[in-house]
């Protein structure tokens, strides 16, 4: 049995008992006390630095983010020099609650990765920042915020990359007074469901089912992987290159956590946006990939240990299961027109801002971790380049949202169970699903997309013939391309194109309607 189907096993075994089974030898041959010790401790605690740290040495539970730093060498106590990777966002809401909460003044949150102290000209190096990640919110209701030091240390909430799955195992930490050892709280999915389970441990106990209230950790990360909202330049809210925070309004440790992304009077250390962009795509890549055949979050849903399965990872290509967002001052982004992915290659180039416009802000645009899903299903052989390309021209002009390509993922699934063995069936099955409909002539689709569509799904059609149909394709998305941005000279057009941005940030509300979801601030 491989080591991740042992963990999945171990961990479904222990929830089906309704707990954890007592420590104590029985004449049947049950397990012994320390093996049950051994059990336990898988788990509560992953295959990661929180379990490396932790598992033996539970009086060693941090119950603060500044104990948090001292034990891991993260933020502040992190050795490097020229950053101590502490990454700061500022946003009109707190969640502090969990919850998505508008505040009247700007707050600071921050993501504190785990402090790559390796070779950074080795591009692997990046894992050490990756492996660990721990967040911190701000409340105006935190003690001292009237004073300009709104953050808030405990409870702490922290993800850790497990070595055995490639997956993200996420804990909290509580305090328990002053001088003593915390409380980890394990929050996971059990394997094969959504449904949240929770185990944890203070110094002098064993690990234990837990029913302490938590924040819900899968409600912003949907997929139980890193979230950067604003992944891309100019990185929005994001301290960077090209913004930094008024820090004469700050003090206490909010003002010293802050000051370490921008540089402050002599110091040369920082931690921008920009460099937290590098960070998280490449936390996404490997771990979506995995690093090694048997990890990652792709194999872990194929296999069933992750929930979702098949139909999770090809809703990647078909809708949406996240987002991120851009904004932009200097050009129109393409995404209002055109789904980049059809119009790579064509030369197309973004349309020039418009006078007198700031615009869009926040605009909703498909995620780094579908496109990465959709590039896994490809080297899995469960959706061709071809045929992932022929779904998108299903709504051209719509990377996400859009209902008519959405409906087709449900109507391929209806009634069809995809197996993991047989990738091919499941390419085979969407090109008949699309052959059929445009028999049906059931797609709103020109001439030319219905040709270049046919011919992607065609696999009797070589790519010189793939070629020429694609080209007559670009030649007709060019005019029209151009025909959509030249009406952005006038105020008619300019009120169809925020109508489209709002269309949008709704769209966006509506994938995620609870309090608790993944959501920046979104303003028409």
């Amino acid at each position: 049995m491989s080591p991740k189907k042992a963990l999945s096993g171990l961990l479904l075994a222990s929830l089906l008992a309704g707990g954890l089974l007592a420590c104590s030898a029985s004449p049947d041959g049950a397990a012994t006390g320390d093996e049950e010790d051994v059990k336990e401790k898988k788990t509560l605690y992953g295959d990661d630095r929180v379990g490396a740290m932790l598992r033996d040495h539970p009086e060693l539970i941090p119950g603060t983010f500044q104990e948090y730093e001292k034990l891991f060498k993260v933020g502040r106590e992190c050795a490097r020099t020229d950053s101590k990777e502490i990454f700061v966002v500022e946003e009109s809401s707190s969640r502090a609650d969990g919850t998505q909460t508008h505040t009247d003044g700007l707050l600071p949150r921050a993501v504190v990765s785990g402090c790559n102290t390796g070779d950074r000209s080795n591009p692997d190096s990046i894992k050490a920042s990756f492996e660990l990640f721990a967040a911190l919110i701000s409340s105006p209701r935190a003690e001292h915020a009237a004073g300009g030091d709104p953050m808030l240390f405990s409870p702490l909430e922290v993800m850790a990359l497990d070595n055995t799955t490639g997956t993200y195992n996420f804990y909290v930490f509580k305090p328990n007074g002053p001088g003593k050892p915390g409380t980890i709280i394990r929050v996971m999915r059990s394997p094969g469901t959504a449904t949240v389970v929770k185990f944890e441990q203070t110094a002098g106990s064993k690990p234990k089912p837990s029913q302490a209230q938590t924040n819900p950790c899968f409600s912003c990360h949907v997929n139980g992987g890193p979230i950067m909202n604003e992944m891309s330049r100019p990185w929005t809210n994001w301290v960077s290159v090209l913004k930094t925070l008024p820090k004469g309004k700050l003090a206490g440790e909010t003002l010293s956590l802050v000051s370490e992304a921008a540089p402050i009077g002599d110091s040369r250390r920082s931690s921008f946006a920009n460099d937290l962009e590098q960070t998280m795509r490449a936390s996404i890549r490997l771990w979506i990939n995995g690093s090694t055949p048997t990890t990652g979050f792709g194999v872990m849903t194929l296999e069933g240990s992750t929930p979702g399965g098949i139909p999770l990872l090809l809703k990647s290509t078909f809708c949406e299961t996240e987002l991120n967002y851009a904004s932009s001052s200097d050009t129109v982004p393409m995404e209002l027109f055109v789904d980049a992915d059809l119009a790579a290659g064509s030369g197309l180039q973004p349309a020039a801002a418009i006078a007198g416009q700031v615009f869009p802000f926040q605009l909703p645009m498909r995620a780094e971790h579908d496109k990465r899903v959709e590039k896994f299903m490809m080297k899995r052989g469960f959706i061709t380049p071809r045929t992932a390309l022929a779904v998108r021209l299903v709504d051209e002009t719509r990377d996400v949202f859009s209902k008519a390509r959405c409906d087709l993922h449900a109507e391929l699934l209806k009634g069809t169970t995809f197996s993991k063995d047989k990738p091919a069936d499941v390419d085979a099955a969407i090109r008949a699903l699309l052959t059929a409909k445009l028999k049906a002539k059931a797609f709103t689709l020109t001439a030319a997309q219905s040709d270049y569509m046919a011919t992607l799904i065609d696999t009797t059609k070589d790519e010189g013939t793939l070629a020429t149909v694609r080209a007559a394709y670009f030649a007709e998305l060019t005019t029209r391309y151009g025909a959509a941005t030249a009406q952005l000279e006038d105020a008619k057009g300019l009120l169809v194109l925020k109508a489209a941005v709002s269309a949008r940030k709704q769209g966006a509300r509506g994938l995620f309607p609870t309090p608790s979801n993944p959501l920046p601030v979104l303003d028409n």
